[in-house]
């Protein structure tokens, strides 16, 4: 009830600033090259969205390799960037808190900063906007003709074509001497966990980075292994395959009935009999991550983090998950993932550079979507599992 008011006010209030409001000079890109800089990114929301902007992040930095960037995010994704190279410090706040915001703001102001980026490269945000405004950085970098242009002294034209989200956030790679191109190669092949998540696995333009450290991998393997991890094959003992089966979506219409992942558990597991299932979500399914565990016998995940999600995915061979963060951490570790989708988006938030398929379904909720285009996605995956083509889409 409350959200949609709150958006409401939003858009009437970027309304009203853009009519009383007249757009700042348009300034002239610094020259990076001159002096060390330092610039400030925006990206205080989802999980997700901060993993998908994290290759843009590594793309700034090394054409600007004197540039230090700063992010400010929310308690909610900042594990995103622990221990990533490309970013310095990292501003936590909370959007219910907004006390938090001028907490940071303070830090901020006495930072000076050289430029702030508004991340937000698809719709204007009025939270960003009074960001940039308070910062007192002299130039404020944002995609241009998004209705908060007043707001923007370095306003960015959009990446003509662009359809994935990475590729419109690749827009703000202009300013700093990247030239973008629309349709970046999303094809990858698989590739191994490490502290750099993208160092030996040269897929798509922008990929997004995640770094682990040793200690995280090594729990997330031994979770796997718990029990027998190998099997009996002709040509002798083989580990088990693993796959990753994400349950939980914040939204209601993202939830994908339990009845469902039991009935394609099942079939996956008579038709790959070396395949080893572990049911991941949030500590508000757990009741139905055991009801799907205990129907097909297979274990449930006993985390309490993002990170160790994180691990759990960057130790498996495929994901099964609605549309949700674990799509793109799957993208971040070149695992092949099958994302379901409600409705239209598959081709803007799904897989980006790995081997994925986007299921969808033409209705608002994925109760509507059956079993069969799920199961037939996941096992022409693991039928070819180093299948370099680009997402595909299956609609029922």
């Amino acid at each position: 009830m409350f959200r949609p008011l709150e958006r409401g006010l939003k858009r009437r209030t970027i309304g009203l600033l853009r009519r009383l409001i007249r757009p700042p000079p348009v300034a002239p890109v610094p020259d990076w090259t001159q002096r060390p800089h330092r610039i400030l990114f925006l990206r205080y929301d989802h999980i997700g969205d901060m993993i998908l902007v994290t290759g843009i992040l590594h793309a700034i930095k090394q054409a600007q390799p004197t540039l230090t960037i700063d992010v400010l995010a929310s308690r909610r994704n900042a594990s995103v960037l622990d221990g990533n190279p490309d970013v310095q410090i990292v501003y936590r706040v909370t959007k219910n808190r907004p006390w938090t915001f001028l907490v940071a703001l303070a830090r901020i102001r006495r930072m000076h900063y050289d430029a702030v980026l508004d991340s937000m490269v698809t719709g204007p945000s009025l939270t960003s906007a009074l960001i940039m405004w308070a910062s007192g950085a002299r130039n404020r970098i944002g995609v241009a003709h998004r209705g908060n242009d007043f707001a923007l002294t370095v306003p960015v034209p959009r990446i003509a074509g662009a359809t994935h989200y990475v590729e419109h956030s690749a827009a703000l790679l202009q300013p700093f001497g990247i030239t973008p191109l629309p349709r970046a190669d999303a094809g990858g092949a698989r590739g191994e966990p490490s502290l750099d998540a993208m160092a030996h696995r040269p897929a798509g333009r922008w990929p997004p980075r995640i770094w682990l450290r040793p200690e995280e991998i090594a729990a997330a393997e031994a979770f796997w292994q718990c029990g027998e991890d190998s099997v009996q094959t002709p040509g002798g003992m083989a580990p088990r395959r693993r796959l990753a089966v994400n349950i939980s979506a914040e939204s209601p219409w993202r939830q994908w009935p339990e009845e469902r992942y039991i009935a394609a558990i099942q079939r996956l597991r008579q038709r790959f009999p070396d395949l080893r299932v572990l049911i991941l979500g949030a500590p508000v399914d757990e009741s139905r991550k055991r009801t799907i565990g205990a129907a097909c016998a297979v274990r449930i995940d006993e985390t309490a983090s993002a990170r160790e999600m994180m691990a759990l995915v960057a130790t498996c061979d495929y994901v099964l998950t609605p549309d949700t963060a674990v799509t793109h951490v799957a993208s971040a570790f070149g695992k092949p993932v099958v994302a379901l989708f409600a409705g239209v988006g598959g081709s803007h938030w799904g897989p980006y550079a790995t081997a994925g398929t986007v299921v969808a379904t033409p209705a608002r909720s994925l109760a509507s979507l059956g079993v069969e285009p799920v199961v037939q996605a996941l096992e022409a995956l693991m039928a070819d599992e180093l299948d370099d083509t680009p997402p595909a889409a299956a609609e029922m």
